[in-house]
């Protein structure tokens, strides 16, 4: 049997980063925690928590943490069934692994409606779309959008169609540094708008159709989607953006597209299959949104 009290603490020491923060979370100290998390240890015969920096399972670890969260999700979901009156409903919290461009377009008011009706709050982590199934994998979080098609053990996976992505740059921009047009040397020489440290789409380009690597072209590096944007709006550097973000600016003219540039990118949804009520109108809230603003379809 399952000692859910153990769980909890290897959880919250996960959540939080350390031993003392999960303390504090728990209301215990942080030897205690400590204790918990050896003991639920030595009942699974193995280590459970790198004590690394920063702190992560093992892939025992996770899948009992997988198993935890979903159960966390199903019991809040029978309390709220349970209670004879709609006002006194609680609101659940349902974490999700999302990617920036999505935040970006407007996702969150585009679920607003659906997250009031089932009383949702989101914990959202916010990923690079390439790395957001990791997530889910680690039993972080119950659901992620991702551009991986192949559904993770356990879990179901809904496409939801392809965000499309352009290069753009001021006119002014172009004109200092692509009045040759584009080629490994005009970008070599370019400042470019990357998101975040890891591999990303722009990286990927790059790196494919042009051969540079890494370290062979100057870079901003901005983990946020609208601040990556701006900095192409302001001249600062040319960026890859989501063609619907950039429509405004290229249609007055503020942004030249650069079609080389361009890609379409494949979303998927993916989720438990044992999903709470609550997870299936997220669901249902996210293909709604997909359907206004991804090409259908999903591949690339």
């Amino acid at each position: 049997m399952l000692d859910y009290k153990l769980l909890d603490a290897l959880d919250m020491v996960l959540r939080c980063g350390s031993f003392e923060a999960a303390a504090k979370r728990l209301h215990l100290t942080p030897s205690a925690i400590s204790q918990r998390i050896r003991q639920l240890e030595e009942r699974h015969g193995e280590v459970l928590l790198r004590r690394d920096t920063p702190l992560s399972a093992t892939p025992t670890g996770e899948k009992l943490l997988a198993h935890v969260r979903q159960v966390r999700a199903l019991e809040g979901e029978l309390s709220e069934q349970l209670r004879a009156e709609p006002a006194s409903r609680s609101w659940l919290t349902l974490r999700v692994g999302v990617n920036a461009d999505t935040l970006a377009l407007g996702l969150l008011p585009a679920l607003a409606l659906a997250l009031g009706e089932a009383q949702l709050l989101l914990d959202c982590v916010v990923d690079d779309e390439a790395y957001t199934l990791d997530l889910l994998r680690s039993g972080e979080v119950s659901g992620c959008i991702s551009t991986q098609a192949g559904p993770v053990a356990g879990c179901g996976v809904i496409p939801l169609g392809s965000m499309e992505y352009i290069g753009v740059a001021t006119p002014g921009f172009s004109h200092d540094y692509f009045s040759a047009g584009l080629s490994s040397a005009t970008l070599a020489a370019a400042p470019a708008a990357v998101f975040g440290h890891k591999e990303s789409l722009h990286r990927r380009l790059l790196r494919e159709r042009w051969g540079l690597l890494e370290g062979q072209y100057p870079c901003h590096v901005i983990p946020e989607s609208n601040a990556l944007f701006a900095a192409a709006q302001a001249g600062l550097a040319y960026a890859v953006v989501p063609r619907q973000q950039a429509a405004a600016g290229l249609a007055a003219g503020q942004l030249q597209a650069w079609p080389e540039l361009a890609a379409n990118v494949p979303l998927y949804w993916h989720h438990w299959a044992r999903q709470t009520r609550p997870a299936r109108a997220l669901g249902a809230a996210l293909q709604a949104f997909a359907q206004q603003h991804l090409q259908p379809g999903a591949a690339q």
